[in-house]
């Protein structure tokens, strides 16, 4: 698997179900639901030990806009995900 990142600005737009963002670290995750039908941060770096994960690390919520509030030190990215 590969992910490439295409971003040309980091500007702040809405986030969606499916989206990937990053932190200032450079780690990247995948906005996703949990079992429980909340959002949450999936890691999907694949050098991480908790990728495609959804761990107590990150926050969730029951709104996107609570969890963009909850996960301020991420930006959405423009990025397309290769599975080979």
């Amino acid at each position: 698997m590969e992910i490439i990142n295409k971003m040309k600005k980091r500007e702040e737009k809405q986030w969606h179900l499916g989206d990937v963002v990053e932190e200032e670290e450079g780690h990247k995750a995948m906005i996703v639901k949990d079992n429980e039908g909340d959002y949450v941060l999936m890691d999907i770096d694949p050098d991480c030990a908790n990728a495609f994960q959804v761990s107590e690390f990150f926050e969730c919520s029951s709104s996107l806009k609570r969890l963009r509030e909850l996960s301020y030190n991420w930006h959405k990215v423009n990025a397309k995900l290769v599975i080979e």
